[in-house]
């Protein structure tokens, strides 16, 4: 009998038996309604009805119902957001499309700390990094943020909080996952390990943090065959550990400090519909600090990270390595003016490449002398001020000086109104906002064999203006949003280096709806427009998600689908590269999670539940019917 087929009809059978053994769950921490506080449109805590933007929030027990599942799986369901890659191989880059941005105009932040990759060709951050046992909330906010963020918050911004110690005792978290790794051919089967482990705990002032994950996926090759051609399959490794470690001096004064270490051993093909052997390995390193000093109306605070990321692309078709490392510095204070709050600080970036790769007519890996040092470093002052009225009104305004060491100075300003209209059982939230941005050329842009050093900075105007109604446990949402871009930084096909591509406008509408029918049964849904039609690669027009959460006793089900409508490709098999269309599919997902005890959890998971054939990219695999078993320790 097939092992797997064993595996999952004893795991099965162990749900269905103890479906109803277990008659009271642990307490849990419960996600706060009215008064679920944001911090990441302002830097501080605020009521979300306060709030002038339509802020998403991946709560604790949302992730805690998505055991099993990644960080990306969570995040690619919010309105707005396309992330292109999740679902074909595990190497694939990953392309975080927002409002019909790209990955470069979105600011990725770990525990309110900017992290970004300049040795990668975005400069953006990696969200597989990150294992989702990791994360205790992720918060999310669209639109333009360059008045808190800097340069690349042009589409959004994602706050990623980690867990921290939860009592004075040693706390254990360990996690084993199966499952297959497959296309939609019946034929290729593949597999899936995936093992996690958690250690957090406090010792009088002190508290710490512990993890390391691994994932290994193989038996799917990265391209796609058209002739029904058998390619090698394509492996891929990760590995990653944290450590977080945190000490309050008292009550005023406190540090946290942050390592992480990754790495990445990825094979991959020359490209759609071609096989090849490539191999590559990524590692990266990461440390940072945050002291923090309060006093009786505001803080003083100061995220400071050093980032080093090394790839090495030697066993290639076009040998390189790639060497990067940043510096960010985030210092400014908070002060609360009664219905007043104000931030007040400078941001400091400093980013760098160093490069080898072949010369024509040559063997052996040159280091890349550029005509230029091959560095970026801005300078940032910014002030921001948040009032809050008793009658409603709340206005969201702020200006940032980006001083860029290529491209000298530029303002950037954020307007931002809101109304609220209180009811006995929720409100009426009116909103707006008028934002500009500025958003310039990465390190490898700019200095990649692939770059180009005349490159202009990208610059954008965006105006919102939406709808945000609650009452009792339903939310209903709805944002209009316009974005004018000017020099628009993309890939030029005919010259083989970046290009500027003039102007574009860039429209759309996001709705959102969230129902907790009773405490047991909760129904989301999301629908998604966006109107772009120059340079609109692999972002669909309309996009759809839907989920039901239904938890019996210990038991909880949920069942997730999704809608893409058609959307446009390159092909770059011909010179200049053509642009086709990719149909439009749909993807259904069902998880269920059952707790046999207070320390043993149980999982399935399985994807794309009707095998539904598509392409996510041109020329590269998909992946079909999966299933993801698991078990979870706690003690």
């Amino acid at each position: 009998m097939n092992k797997k087929v064993l595996c999952l009809g004893v795991l099965t059978s162990m749900f269905v038996f103890n479906a109803n053994a277990q008659e009271k769950q642990e307490k849990q921490e419960k996600t706060i309604d009215l008064d679920e506080i944001v911090i990441s449109d302002s830097k501080f805590k605020l009521k979300k009805e306060n709030s002038g933007k339509v802020i998403h929030k991946i709560s604790k027990e949302t992730i805690e119902q998505n055991t099993g599942k990644n960080v990306v799986d969570l995040i690619n369901t919010v309105s707005g957001i396309e992330i292109n890659g999740n679902t074909t191989g595990s190497g694939q880059n990953l392309g975080l499309f927002v409002r019909g941005g790209s990955t470069k105009e979105v600011v990725v932040l770990i525990d309110g700390v900017q992290v970004s990759n300049p040795a990668g060709i975005s400069g953006g951050f990696d969200l597989r990094l990150l294992d989702l046992n990791d994360v205790d909330s992720i918060e999310i906010v669209k639109g333009a943020a360059s008045t808190l963020y800097g340069s690349g918050a042009t589409t959004a911004v994602i706050n990623i909080k980690l867990k921290e110690a939860t009592s004075g005792k040693a706390n254990t978290s360990l996690g084993l996952f199966v499952g297959t790794n497959s296309s939609q051919e019946e034929s290729a089967k593949g597999s899936i390990i995936q093992t996690k482990a958690n250690v957090n705990g406090k010792i009088n002032k002190f508290n710490y943090l512990v993890n390391f994950s691994s994932f290994d996926a193989q038996g799917i090759s990265a391209a796609e065959s058209e002739n029904n051609v058998s390619f090698q399959d394509d492996p891929f490794q990760r590995v990653a550990t944290n450590v977080k470690l945190g000490y309050k001096f008292n009550n005023r004064f406190s540090i946290n400090t942050f390592g992480s270490y990754s790495q990445f051993k990825n094979e991959y093909d020359a490209g759609a519909f071609a096989d090849a052997y490539n191999y590559s390995e990524d590692k990266s390193y990461r440390v940072s600090v945050s002291p923090k000093y309060s006093y009786e109306n505001g803080s003083i605070e100061i995220n400071a990270a050093y980032s080093k990321y090394d790839t090495d692309g030697t066993l290639t078709s076009f040998p390189f390595i790639n060497k990067g490392e940043n510096y960010i510095v985030d210092a400014f204070v908070k002060h609360q003016f009664d219905d007043l709050y104000v931030v007040l600080g400078v941001n400091y970036q400093n980013n760098s490449i160093e490069t080898f790769s072949i010369p024509w007519g040559s063997t052996d890996l040159t280091e890349t002398v550029y005509a230029e040092e091959p560095k970026t470093e801005l300078i940032d002052p910014y002030v921001n001020a948040v009032y809050v009225t008793d009658f409603g009104l709340n206005v969201n305004a702020g200006v940032r000086l980006n001083n860029h060491n290529k491209y000298g100075t530029h303002f950037v300003y954020n307007f931002n109104p809101s109304y609220t209209y209180k009811q006995e059982n929720g409100y009426l939230k009116v909103l707006g906002s008028f934002s500009t941005a500025f958003l310039a050329p990465s390190v490898q842009e700019l200095y990649a064999s692939w770059g180009n050093i005349d490159l202009k900075p990208q610059e954008s105007t965006t105006i919102e203006g939406g709808l945000e109604f609650k009452v009792n446990s339903l939310l209903l949402s709805g944002v209009y949003f316009n974005r004018d871009v000017e020099n628009i930084i993309a890939y030029n096909s005919a010259t083989f280096i970046m290009d500027n591509f003039g102007d574009t406008t860039i429209s759309g509408f996001e709705f959102n709806a969230d129902y907790k029918v009773f405490d047991n049964l909760k129904l989301q849904a999301n629908y998604s427009f966006t109107e772009n039609d120059d340079l609109a690669i692999r972002i669909p027009k309309h996009k759809v998600n839907a989920g039901v959460n239904y938890a019996i006793k210990a038991t909880n089900l949920s069942v997730n689908y999704q809608y893409l409508s058609d959307r446009d490709d390159s092909d770059f098999r011909s010179f200049p590269s053509e642009t086709v269309a990719l149909e439009a599919y749909s993807l259904l997902d069902f998880s269920v999670n059952h707790k046999l005890n207070k320390n043993v959890k149980l999982f399935l998971d399985i994807t794309n539940l009707l095998n539904e054939e598509y392409q996510e990219v041109l020329g590269y695999s998909t992946l079909g019917r999966n299933y993801k078993l698991g078990v979870q320790f706690n003690f």
